[in-house]
């Protein structure tokens, strides 16, 4: 594991005419990370529920947008079909989209459970499921999962996201396992507490300032795409660094 690290890259063209699918990619993490795969040079799919927020995102990069709801099975297989449609190829996948429930357990509603489990954890295990078979088809792929400290540290009030996020982990293992022989590089990033929209709903009154950057993330997430075939990272954790501060 490379552990507590901000990780700054060169993006030049680095992925020049590789094929990368990014859901949640309307804001936040995802959208960063759509940002900084365009900039290496990906053809990027933009994959979020909001048409409005893919539509602006892929237009800024000229990306493809595809609307999806993670936790519906026929979207993420159309999804996964209109790439290899539009694009012929899944290079790289990016299971970014997040839900989360604040409530100790004992006042969570199981339908709330249910859906942060269905987000997180079935919607990684799903759209991994269905790139996979192109990926083989290719000889070649990445599946880059966004887990969570908070998969780690188990943090009160977040049951469901914490159990959901520690789960990513787990699936991310098997997925080497299964696929790191087969030419597809499987990996894990863990961030520990970034600024997005989530983030700022659950806790307002938290100064930025003690956040990591989405951009942060999005720099881990290219050089882990950015890899050779000879090597391997795992699980590669996001930690909140120096930071010079200017008021």
């Amino acid at each position: 594991m490379l552990g507590h690290v901000v990780v700054r890259v060169e993006m030049g063209m680095q992925l020049d005419d590789k094929v990368a699918v990014v859901t949640g990619a309307g804001r936040g993490i995802g959208k960063a990370i759509a940002v900084a795969f365009a900039a290496a040079g990906a053809k990027v799919v933009c994959a979020a529920r909001s048409k409005e927020e893919i539509d602006a995102v892929a237009q800024e990069i000229d990306g493809l947008a595809v609307p999806c709801d993670i936790a519906d099975e026929q979207q993420i297989r159309d999804l996964i079909d209109t790439t290899v449609g539009e694009l012929g190829r899944i290079d790289i996948l990016v299971n970014n989209a997040g839900a989360v429930a604040r409530l100790p357990v004992h006042e969570l509603p199981t339908a709330d459970w249910d859906y942060v489990l269905n987000v997180n954890l079935r919607g990684v295990f799903l759209c991994s499921k269905y790139a996979l078979p192109t990926m083989l088809e290719q000889g070649s792929g990445c599946i880059i999962n966004i887990s969570s400290g908070a998969g780690v540290v188990g943090p009160a009030n977040r049951s469901a996201y914490a159990a959901s996020k520690h789960g990513v982990m787990g699936f991310t293992k098997t997925l080497v396992a299964e696929y790191l022989m087969q030419g597809i590089r499987s990996h894990v990033i863990l961030p520990d507490a970034t600024v997005s929209q989530m983030r700022s709903e659950g806790f307002p009154t938290e100064d930025p300032d003690s956040l990591i950057q989405a951009e942060d993330i999005a720099d881990a997430a290219v050089f882990l795409a950015t890899q050779p075939a000879t090597a391997h990272t795992l699980e590669l954790r996001v930690s909140q660094g120096l930071r010079t501060r200017t008021r």
